[in-house]
């Protein structure tokens, strides 16, 4: 049936997904090994981001464990988002565009570890297909592959990119010593894509589509009207991470920035992707885009953070509260990320020295005067241990010596390479678009 919203079938494509796909691509033997190797990876980023913050504060912030299943749920869900939209759009592709996919990638991985996202490995593929002719890829397709898997990380910034940020001390572009975060997220994604395949005889019981699906065309789309060629639905495994720094906002305000920035770029690449079919000159465009736009996003944050109004210092308007360790007297206490400390004991606290200077003077008993959402809270606690440290993070002073430097460059040789090419890549595509205009 299609009856659906413009006659989709969503209800069957759903259930295609949910029963089908997403666990096929988890499980078979085919599949599964590249979803776990994926998570495997994933776990590894996550104990190396724990073992930072006991280097740095003597306990992990959160456990691996933890880090490692949300990324499992939330990754299952970005995936499952990912796949809707790939079949809604009618994303199709040929096998060999998806087999040079990872190989390419994990190559630029080896020169710089962000160049393992697909935005890359299809900019590169996708201008050596238009330079030389060799892969052979199907340029819109791999470009409309990327805009989806943006949007799903868009999604998945979205609602868990600031979960569990881990707090440090920075130097700003201006030289300033200020407190900020690391954001640090990654999700094993097992999503879908459409495949043609040439069948023996016509299927029987497949999904019927609508007559303007697919939006997004195989490389030969006289293939769809030949009943022996059918899109097929097959599991793609896919590994996304986000990591950002965030200065002039707390994490939840930084993410959700990004997010609309990953939403903007998702939308663009389909849109570019939509729009090559029908204007050859849009596929260089499109091949410069995917790699160019995404660094250029990156770099643009870095910018901001580096430049932008510091949102955590110490100073006369209190203590910002960066982090409470677990299992702390401060998480005892009921002081939660967030407050911001305004007198300690019935003085001013203005630097960290101050706590650690009224606890010095009265060991026993500690009582806090605390900003939270506008409001002013007392929190007192009675015995204070003396030889437990009462386990806050708080925003710097000037004295502090950062751990993250972001007053000068500090990309080495190869992210400045990587910069320049990004900026090359964007002033072609400019002079691409003002003559296509």
């Amino acid at each position: 049936m299609t009856n659906g919203i413009f006659g989709l079938p969503l209800g069957e494509i759903v259930r295609l997904l949910a029963l089908d796909v997403v666990p096929v691509a988890i499980l078979h033997p085919a599949t599964g090994p590249f979803f776990w190797a994926v998570l495997v990876l994933v776990a590894i980023q996550y104990a190396r981001v724990g073992q930072m913050e006991r280097a740095l504060y003597g306990t992990e912030l959160a456990p691996t464990w933890q880090r490692v299943l949300a990324a499992v749920v939330y990754g299952i869900a970005g995936g499952f988002l990912g796949g809707l939209v790939m079949v809604i759009l009618g994303v199709t592709l040929e096998s060999r565009d998806v087999a040079y996919l990872w190989p390419v990638a994990l190559l630029l991985s080896l020169l710089q570890p962000r160049f393992l996202c697909f935005a890359y490995a299809t900019g590169v593929l996708s201008l050596t297909t238009l330079l030389a002719g060799w892969p052979g890829v199907h340029i819109p397709g791999l470009v409309a592959l990327v805009g989806v898997l943006h949007l799903a990380e868009a999604l998945l910034v979205y609602l868990d990119g600031a979960t569990e940020a881990t707090p440090v001390v920075a130097r700003n572009g201006r030289g300033e010593v200020v407190g900020g975060y690391l954001l640090q997220r990654f999700w094993p994604v097992p999503a879908a894509v459409l495949i043609m395949l040439a069948l023996p005889a016509a299927p029987e019981g497949g999904v019927e589509m609508p007559g303007w699906w697919p939006l997004i065309h195989p490389a030969q789309p006289e293939r769809l009207l030949q009943p022996q060629w059918v899109p097929t639905v097959f599991p793609l495994v896919a590994g996304l991470g986000y990591s950002d720094v965030a200065l002039t906002a707390r994490p939840a305000a930084r993410a959700r920035r990004t997010a609309l920035g990953l939403l903007l770029y998702s939308v663009v690449l389909i849109a570019l992707a939509w729009g090559s079919q029908r204007v050859p000159a849009l596929l260089w465009v499109a091949a410069l885009a995917s790699p160019g736009l995404h660094e250029a996003m990156i770099l643009w944050g870095l910018r901001q953070e580096r430049w932008g109004k510091p949102a955590f210092r110490a100073g006369e308007a209190g203590l910002p509260v960066l982090a409470v360790l677990l299992r702390s007297q401060a998480e005892r206490l009921g002081v939660t990320a967030g407050d911001r400390i305004l007198a300690v004991d019935g003085r001013p606290a203005a630097r960290p020295g101050d706590l650690r200077e009224a606890a010095a003077l009265s060991p026993f008993y500690l009582r806090l005067g605390v900003g939270r959402d506008g409001r002013r809270l007392r929190l007192e606690t009675n015995p204070v241990r003396p030889d437990e440290p009462l386990g806050v993070v708080l925003a710097p002073d000037e004295q502090a010596a950062p751990q993250v430097d972001l007053g000068r460059r500090t990309e080495g040789a190869l992210g400045i390479v990587a910069r320049r090419v990004a900026q090359f890549l964007l002033s072609i595509g400019k002079r691409l678009f003002g003559m296509i205009r």
